[in-house]
Protein backbone atom coordinates (compact mmCIF):
# COMPACT_ATOMS: atom_id res chain seq x y z
CA UNK A 1 0.00 0.00 0.00
CA UNK A 2 1.37 3.43 -0.17
CA UNK A 3 1.49 1.44 2.88
CA UNK A 4 5.05 2.03 2.76
CA UNK A 5 6.01 -0.25 5.71
CA UNK A 6 9.58 -2.32 6.30
CA UNK A 7 8.80 -5.16 7.98
CA UNK A 8 11.29 -7.02 10.39
CA UNK A 9 14.24 -9.00 9.27
CA UNK A 10 13.90 -12.66 9.07
CA UNK A 11 16.60 -15.28 8.94
CA UNK A 12 16.64 -16.47 5.59
CA UNK A 13 19.45 -18.44 2.86
CA UNK A 14 19.61 -18.81 -0.18
CA UNK A 15 19.56 -22.72 -0.75
CA UNK A 16 22.89 -24.05 -0.65
CA UNK A 17 24.62 -20.75 0.33
CA UNK A 18 24.54 -20.11 -2.97
CA UNK A 19 24.83 -16.23 -4.48
CA UNK A 20 21.11 -15.24 -4.42
CA UNK A 21 19.56 -14.76 -7.92
CA UNK A 22 16.11 -12.74 -8.50
CA UNK A 23 13.98 -15.56 -8.94
CA UNK A 24 12.93 -17.85 -6.34
CA UNK A 25 10.72 -21.17 -6.81
CA UNK A 26 9.00 -23.08 -4.35
CA UNK A 27 6.55 -24.72 -4.21
CA UNK A 28 2.86 -22.95 -4.76
CA UNK A 29 4.95 -19.48 -5.73
CA UNK A 30 7.63 -18.00 -7.83
CA UNK A 31 9.53 -14.64 -6.34
CA UNK A 32 10.71 -12.74 -8.85
CA UNK A 33 12.61 -9.48 -7.68
CA UNK A 34 13.14 -6.42 -10.08
CA UNK A 35 14.75 -3.01 -9.97
CA UNK A 36 15.19 -0.60 -12.38
CA UNK A 37 17.95 2.23 -13.12
CA UNK A 38 17.78 5.24 -10.90
CA UNK A 39 16.94 8.05 -12.10
CA UNK A 40 18.55 11.36 -12.52
CA UNK A 41 17.31 12.78 -8.81
CA UNK A 42 18.27 8.89 -7.01
CA UNK A 43 14.86 7.59 -6.90
CA UNK A 44 14.74 3.92 -7.73
CA UNK A 45 11.75 1.98 -8.43
CA UNK A 46 11.57 -1.72 -8.18
CA UNK A 47 8.93 -4.64 -7.42
CA UNK A 48 8.78 -8.00 -6.28
CA UNK A 49 6.20 -10.09 -8.06
CA UNK A 50 4.55 -13.20 -5.87
CA UNK A 51 3.41 -15.69 -8.19
CA UNK A 52 1.05 -17.61 -7.27
CA UNK A 53 0.20 -21.40 -8.61
CA UNK A 54 -3.52 -22.27 -9.30
CA UNK A 55 -5.65 -22.80 -6.04
CA UNK A 56 -2.60 -21.12 -3.63
CA UNK A 57 -3.08 -17.58 -1.24
CA UNK A 58 -0.91 -15.34 0.58
CA UNK A 59 -1.41 -13.09 2.97
CA UNK A 60 -1.56 -9.29 3.50
CA UNK A 61 0.27 -7.21 6.07
CA UNK A 62 -2.45 -7.57 8.63
CA UNK A 63 -3.48 -11.13 7.48
CA UNK A 64 -6.11 -12.28 10.32
CA UNK A 65 -5.98 -14.43 13.38
CA UNK A 66 -4.41 -17.09 11.14
CA UNK A 67 -2.31 -15.77 8.78
CA UNK A 68 0.95 -15.74 8.31
CA UNK A 69 1.49 -11.66 7.77
CA UNK A 70 4.99 -11.27 5.00
CA UNK A 71 8.46 -10.38 6.38
CA UNK A 72 10.33 -8.58 3.61
CA UNK A 73 13.81 -7.24 4.75
CA UNK A 74 15.86 -5.22 1.92
CA UNK A 75 18.62 -3.65 4.85
CA UNK A 76 20.88 -5.63 3.16
CA UNK A 77 20.50 -2.93 -0.65
CA UNK A 78 24.08 -2.00 -1.68
CA UNK A 79 24.30 2.22 -2.35
CA UNK A 80 20.50 2.55 -1.62
CA UNK A 81 18.81 4.38 1.45
CA UNK A 82 14.76 4.58 2.47
CA UNK A 83 14.25 1.23 0.76
CA UNK A 84 9.99 0.72 1.12
CA UNK A 85 7.63 -1.82 0.18
CA UNK A 86 4.11 -0.96 -0.90
CA UNK A 87 0.98 -3.21 -0.93
CA UNK A 88 -2.10 -3.44 -3.05
CA UNK A 89 -5.67 -3.73 -1.69
CA UNK A 90 -6.44 -7.11 -0.56
CA UNK A 91 -8.99 -9.37 -0.21
CA UNK A 92 -11.09 -11.55 2.02
CA UNK A 93 -11.23 -16.02 1.78
CA UNK A 94 -12.37 -18.37 4.18
CA UNK A 95 -9.90 -20.43 5.98
CA UNK A 96 -11.63 -23.21 8.02
CA UNK A 97 -13.86 -21.23 10.79
CA UNK A 98 -11.50 -17.74 10.11
CA UNK A 99 -11.58 -15.55 7.79
CA UNK A 100 -8.34 -14.13 6.19
CA UNK A 101 -6.66 -10.82 4.78
CA UNK A 102 -4.92 -11.20 1.83
CA UNK A 103 -4.30 -12.14 -2.48
CA UNK A 104 -6.05 -15.31 -3.88
CA UNK A 105 -4.15 -14.26 -7.31
CA UNK A 106 -0.53 -13.20 -7.67
CA UNK A 107 0.37 -9.89 -6.81
CA UNK A 108 3.02 -7.12 -7.60
CA UNK A 109 4.54 -5.42 -4.73
CA UNK A 110 6.10 -1.92 -5.49
CA UNK A 111 9.40 -1.22 -4.21
CA UNK A 112 10.87 2.13 -3.87
CA UNK A 113 14.23 3.70 -2.84
CA UNK A 114 16.86 6.38 -3.09
CA UNK A 115 20.11 5.77 -4.71
CA UNK A 116 23.46 7.07 -2.42
CA UNK A 117 25.93 5.43 -4.59
CA UNK A 118 26.84 4.43 -8.40
CA UNK A 119 26.24 0.90 -8.72
CA UNK A 120 22.99 0.75 -5.90
CA UNK A 121 21.56 -2.79 -5.60
CA UNK A 122 18.31 -4.64 -4.24
CA UNK A 123 18.75 -7.71 -2.01
CA UNK A 124 15.69 -8.82 0.23
CA UNK A 125 15.34 -11.38 2.48
CA UNK A 126 11.93 -12.41 2.56
CA UNK A 127 9.73 -15.01 4.86
CA UNK A 128 6.08 -15.33 3.98
CA UNK A 129 3.27 -18.06 3.63
CA UNK A 130 2.04 -19.41 1.10
CA UNK A 131 -1.42 -21.47 1.40
CA UNK A 132 -3.69 -24.20 -0.52
CA UNK A 133 -5.05 -26.75 1.86
CA UNK A 134 -1.97 -26.64 3.94
CA UNK A 135 0.04 -23.31 4.73
CA UNK A 136 3.44 -23.69 3.25
CA UNK A 137 6.14 -21.18 4.98
CA UNK A 138 8.59 -19.58 2.27
CA UNK A 139 12.04 -18.13 3.16
CA UNK A 140 13.70 -16.97 -0.21
CA UNK A 141 16.86 -14.80 -0.27
CA UNK A 142 16.77 -12.74 -3.82
CA UNK A 143 18.74 -10.06 -5.43
CA UNK A 144 18.99 -7.90 -8.65
CA UNK A 145 20.78 -5.37 -9.92
CA UNK A 146 18.92 -2.15 -11.97
CA UNK A 147 18.00 -3.26 -15.27
CA UNK A 148 16.20 -1.72 -18.32
CA UNK A 149 14.73 -4.39 -19.60
CA UNK A 150 11.03 -3.43 -21.06
CA UNK A 151 9.73 -6.59 -19.67
CA UNK A 152 10.85 -5.22 -16.18
CA UNK A 153 9.03 -1.95 -16.79
CA UNK A 154 6.30 -3.26 -17.69
CA UNK A 155 6.21 -5.04 -14.63
CA UNK A 156 6.95 -2.50 -12.40
CA UNK A 157 4.57 0.05 -14.15
CA UNK A 158 2.30 -2.57 -13.26
CA UNK A 159 3.36 -3.03 -9.74
CA UNK A 160 3.10 0.86 -9.31
CA UNK A 161 -0.68 1.42 -10.69
CA UNK A 162 -1.97 -1.86 -7.99
CA UNK A 163 -1.17 0.72 -4.89
CA UNK A 164 -3.89 3.18 -2.96
CA UNK A 165 -3.71 6.35 -3.12
CA UNK A 166 -2.24 8.32 -0.24
CA UNK A 167 -4.43 11.53 -0.89
CA UNK A 168 -8.19 11.89 -2.03
CA UNK A 169 -11.89 11.96 -1.10
CA UNK A 170 -12.09 9.10 0.70
CA UNK A 171 -10.68 9.54 3.86
CA UNK A 172 -10.53 8.90 7.39
CA UNK A 173 -11.63 11.76 9.31
CA UNK A 174 -11.55 10.23 13.01
CA UNK A 175 -10.99 6.82 14.68
CA UNK A 176 -11.87 5.89 18.12
CA UNK A 177 -12.37 2.51 20.46
CA UNK A 178 -15.70 1.58 21.54
CA UNK A 179 -15.99 1.45 25.24
CA UNK A 180 -15.82 -2.00 25.72
CA UNK A 181 -12.87 -1.87 22.95
CA UNK A 182 -14.11 -4.84 21.14
CA UNK A 183 -14.21 -2.46 17.79
CA UNK A 184 -12.34 0.60 16.06
CA UNK A 185 -14.84 3.26 15.37
CA UNK A 186 -13.86 4.66 11.95
CA UNK A 187 -15.49 7.92 11.00
CA UNK A 188 -14.95 8.21 6.80
CA UNK A 189 -15.37 11.47 4.34
CA UNK A 190 -16.05 9.60 1.58
CA UNK A 191 -17.45 11.07 -2.22
CA UNK A 192 -21.41 10.39 -3.12
CA UNK A 193 -21.21 7.04 -4.92
CA UNK A 194 -24.71 5.32 -5.19
CA UNK A 195 -24.49 1.86 -3.92
CA UNK A 196 -20.77 1.51 -3.88
CA UNK A 197 -20.13 0.10 -0.24
CA UNK A 198 -17.28 1.37 1.71
CA UNK A 199 -15.15 -1.54 3.11
CA UNK A 200 -11.80 -1.11 5.53
CA UNK A 201 -8.45 -3.13 5.95
CA UNK A 202 -6.58 -2.00 9.17
CA UNK A 203 -2.76 -2.63 10.28
CA UNK A 204 -2.63 -1.65 13.56
CA UNK A 205 0.71 -3.69 14.46
CA UNK A 206 1.18 -7.40 15.61
CA UNK A 207 -0.92 -9.32 17.01
CA UNK A 208 -3.85 -7.29 15.74
CA UNK A 209 -6.84 -8.34 13.14
CA UNK A 210 -9.76 -7.05 12.55
CA UNK A 211 -12.85 -8.31 10.85
CA UNK A 212 -15.50 -6.81 8.33
CA UNK A 213 -16.46 -3.31 9.22
CA UNK A 214 -19.95 -2.34 9.98
CA UNK A 215 -21.62 0.53 8.96
CA UNK A 216 -23.72 2.46 11.08
CA UNK A 217 -24.95 5.97 9.10
CA UNK A 218 -23.68 7.77 6.51
CA UNK A 219 -24.39 11.27 5.02
CA UNK A 220 -21.79 13.00 4.48
CA UNK A 221 -19.86 11.10 6.64
CA UNK A 222 -19.49 7.36 7.16
CA UNK A 223 -19.12 5.45 10.54
CA UNK A 224 -17.69 1.63 10.64
CA UNK A 225 -17.49 -0.29 13.47
CA UNK A 226 -15.11 -2.37 12.51
CA UNK A 227 -14.55 -5.82 15.20
CA UNK A 228 -11.21 -6.89 17.21
CA UNK A 229 -10.77 -10.31 16.57
CA UNK A 230 -7.73 -10.61 17.87
CA UNK A 231 -5.39 -8.46 19.89
CA UNK A 232 -1.93 -8.64 21.57
CA UNK A 233 -1.04 -10.33 25.00
CA UNK A 234 -0.29 -7.40 26.79
CA UNK A 235 -3.80 -5.96 26.59
CA UNK A 236 -2.47 -2.72 25.37
CA UNK A 237 -4.67 -0.64 22.59
CA UNK A 238 -2.50 0.77 19.56
CA UNK A 239 -2.61 4.22 19.93
CA UNK A 240 -3.01 4.69 16.04
CA UNK A 241 -3.38 2.54 12.87
CA UNK A 242 -3.09 1.93 8.88
CA UNK A 243 -6.70 2.12 8.01
CA UNK A 244 -7.18 1.40 4.30
CA UNK A 245 -10.48 2.26 2.59
CA UNK A 246 -12.25 1.13 -0.56
CA UNK A 247 -15.15 1.79 -2.08
CA UNK A 248 -16.42 0.76 -5.75
CA UNK A 249 -12.95 1.04 -7.64
CA UNK A 250 -11.46 3.59 -5.43
CA UNK A 251 -8.95 2.95 -2.86
CA UNK A 252 -7.25 5.28 -0.64
CA UNK A 253 -4.98 4.79 2.47
CA UNK A 254 -4.50 6.31 5.36
CA UNK A 255 -1.78 5.84 7.41
CA UNK A 256 -0.60 6.33 11.57
CA UNK A 257 -4.40 7.26 11.42
CA UNK A 258 -4.63 8.28 16.01
CA UNK A 259 -6.88 6.30 17.92
CA UNK A 260 -8.77 8.09 20.36
CA UNK A 261 -9.59 6.03 23.82
CA UNK A 262 -13.20 6.45 22.90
Amino acid sequence: MATALLLAPVPAVAAGGATPENVFRQEGVTLRLTALPAEADGHLRGALSIELDPGWKTYWIAPGPIGLAPRLDLSGSVDLKDVTVAFPVPGRFREGDAQSIGYSDSVDLPIEAQATGPMPHLHLRAFLGVCRELCVPVQAELSADPSRSLSHRALVARADASVPAATGPLTVRSARWSADATALLVDVIAPEQTGAAIDAFVSAGDGWAFGVPVPTHADPVSSLSIPVIARPSDGKRAGSADVLLTQGERAQLSRAVPIAPR
